[in-house]
């Protein structure tokens, strides 16, 4: 709004000629001598404001120059107060905003609007943006130019909360339509697993029959027969590389295990510490001779690593020293000393390699080595501040069957250990003469579709297993309460209508104690409801899984439970521990994280 001032001449903002001006009173005087007088009062009465306050000229020649500051926009904008006199305040702003305000002000200065109010970019003199709010109007002395005052308001904080709030809501609603597209595919994907298993087991049991046809016949008549098999295992792999592209995506990615060189892939992936850790933290491997394979990713085990030794030197901001140790862990034989017993105590029994990464920087109180592996918790800030590292590694290693732990000190470092169990054929020979020299290990097999049921069948049959089907849960738990089956293994599957492999195994193992079971499942744990999925530490395979995939898992399990004596029924264990006084009961399986 304008505003009419019969100001003294202390009060009087200066001319651009110097010339002498009477003021109401009569009383005369220079307007530099004014402008010193007015801007004295106005440092005394506006100087510490809370908000900067700023006059400027609306002369025509001198386009909105500076005539009076106060304190507070002085250390807002960086500048002195004599460095910004005279100057133009327009050029104070981005030159984006200043064609805004140039409008605003003419508009005010013609009386168009009463008012000027808005939100401008102002760069201060190390040239930082700051966020500020203009509200100003046109001062008219009854004598003198008319000039623009404006409050100038910090509004950074404010401008900085309003976009991460906005940042926020389209994550959200990013991941919205994520989690929607992610619901589509994972209902997608389960039924597609359930076909590619049968597809690619077929084919596997396929090509067995053409080995054997080209052994005992012409193997060029059989040429094509071969060719054509290929071709279906080939487009089966795509399609599950396609499943897997498809959760991915979607945040729901699964393991691809396949049969690993232990050592070599530590070699691998400790060399390429010494790129990402850069020169400063040196990295020492120590490998045991003779590491036994495991089943596992390659690509989320060299990940794993890594995830790891990025935190080593996130906490050696000086500088220091990796330590990467891997070592062969036999549950049977275990030293009476090992430094991690208590943790491997929660493993099953059997054979595992492990590798353990050591670093020596500040180490952890208790309270934070607790909650190391706990998703998004963090101690880092900015971009390290993600929080998944070390939680992606504890995932990994659960995947796979095994564990990981971690052990820490402030000022001492920290250690951090992960266990997967040995690929099949690498167990203790004790245990793997078990296997193969008793009778034929017994599957119960549970899914309520047919045709997997058929092909895990042929699959286990193929391999000399003794192998019985159920439809459902309640079938499968009324042949074994009615004594109809004796198992060594159930493989069931997660998901079925009625019971759920989960209530399934709570049952089976209330009449068998310590019954291994292995869950199968073309959902990932985020489709299933919270009292469908196995509980953490369970063995699950995903679908779609190849013949050569499922035959290395129940062998695992069965060579891991060959000498706790868990396969057998009530009736069974009364009857062996009468041939055998005095035996122990048989051991149940460890609850891992």
């Amino acid at each position: 709004m304008a505003h009419e001032d019969n100001a003294a001449p202390d009060e009087w903002p200066a001319a651009a000629d110097g010339t002498t001006r009477a003021g109401a009173d009569g009383t005369t005087g220079t307007w530099g001598d004014a402008l010193r007088a007015s801007e004295q009062r106005f440092g005394r009465e506006f100087g510490r404001a809370p908000v900067g306050l700023v006059a400027a000229s609306l002369s025509a020649g001198r386009r909105c120059a500076y005539l009076a500051v106060n304190d507070t926009y002085c250390e807002l904008t960086g500048y002195p107060r004599a460095e910004l006199d005279g100057t133009d305040f327009l050029g104070s702003f981005l030159p984006e905003d200043q064609s805004v305000l140039e409008v605003l002000i003419a508009d005010a200065r013609s009386g168009t609007t009463p008012q000027i109010g808005s939100d401008a970019r102002l760069v201060r003199r190390d040239g930082e943006l700051v966020w500020v709010r203009l509200t100003g109007s046109v001062i008219r002395p009854s004598a003198g130019e008319p000039y623009l005052a404006i409050f100038v308001e910090d509004i950074t904080a404010a401008e900085q909360a309003r976009g991460e709030l906005q940042r926020l809501q389209r994550e959200l609603q990013r991941s919205r339509r994520l989690a929607s597209l992610g619901q589509l595919v994972g209902g997608i994907s389960h039924d597609f697993s359930n076909t590619l298993t049968v597809i690619a087991n077929y084919a596997s049991l396929v090509g067995d029959e053409v080995t054997i046809a080209e052994t005992t016949e012409s193997a060029a008549r059989w040429r094509h027969v071969r060719l054509d098999v290929e071709q279906i295992e080939e487009a089966a792999m795509r399609s599950k590389r396609l499943v897997k592209h498809l959760l991915a995506f979607t945040r729901r990615e699964e393991a691809e295990p396949v049969l690993l060189d232990f050592g070599l892939t530590i070699s691998d992936a400790t060399g390429l510490l010494t790129e990402v850790l850069g020169e400063h933290v040196p990295v020492v491997t120590r490998q045991a001779e003779n590491l036994w394979p495991v089943q596992a990713d390659p690509g989320l085990l060299k990940q794993a690593i890594v995830n790891i030794a990025l935190n080593a030197r996130d906490a050696m901001p000086a500088g220091g020293q990796v330590t990467v140790d891997a070592m062969n862990i036999d549950m049977d034989d275990l030293p009476a000393d090992w430094q991690d017993s208590t943790d491997l105590a929660e493993l099953l029994p059997g054979r595992y390699v492990a590798f353990r990464i050591t670093d020596n920087g500040t180490g952890m109180d208790a309270a934070t080595a607790e909650r190391a592996f706990e998703p998004f918790f963090t101690t880092k800030s900015g971009d390290r501040a993600a929080g998944l590292g070390l939680p992606a590694v504890q995932r990994f290693a659960a995947q796979a069957g095994g564990q990981a732990w971690l052990r820490s000190e402030l000022g001492r470092g920290t250690t951090i250990t992960v266990a997967l169990p040995a690929a099949a054929g690498s167990g203790s020979p004790r245990a793997a003469h078990a296997v193969r020299s008793s009778e034929p290990s017994r599957v119960l097999v549970i899914d309520d579709e047919a045709a997997i049921r058929e092909v895990t069948h042929r699959v286990l049959t193929s391999a000399g297993y003794q192998v019985m089907t159920a439809a459902n849960g309640s079938e499968a738990v009324g042949l074994l309460r009615a004594g109809q089956v004796a198992v060594d293994l159930v493989l069931t599957d997660v998901v079925m209508p009625g019971m759920t492999g989960p209530a399934f195994a709570a049952q089976a193992r209330a009449m068998c104690p310590g019954l291994p079971v292995l869950f199968m499942s073309g959902y990932e744990q985020q489709e299933a409801a919270a009292g469908d999925w196995p509980e953490p530490g369970a063995q699950v395979i995903g679908k779609p899984f190849s013949r050569a995939a499922l035959l290395a898992r129940v062998t695992q399990m069965l060579t891991a439970g060959a000498g706790a004596g868990v396969s057998e029924l009530p009736q069974q264990r009364a009857r062996s521990q009468s041939r055998q006084p005095g035996a122990r009961e048989p051991r149940t399986q460890a609850k891992r994280w």
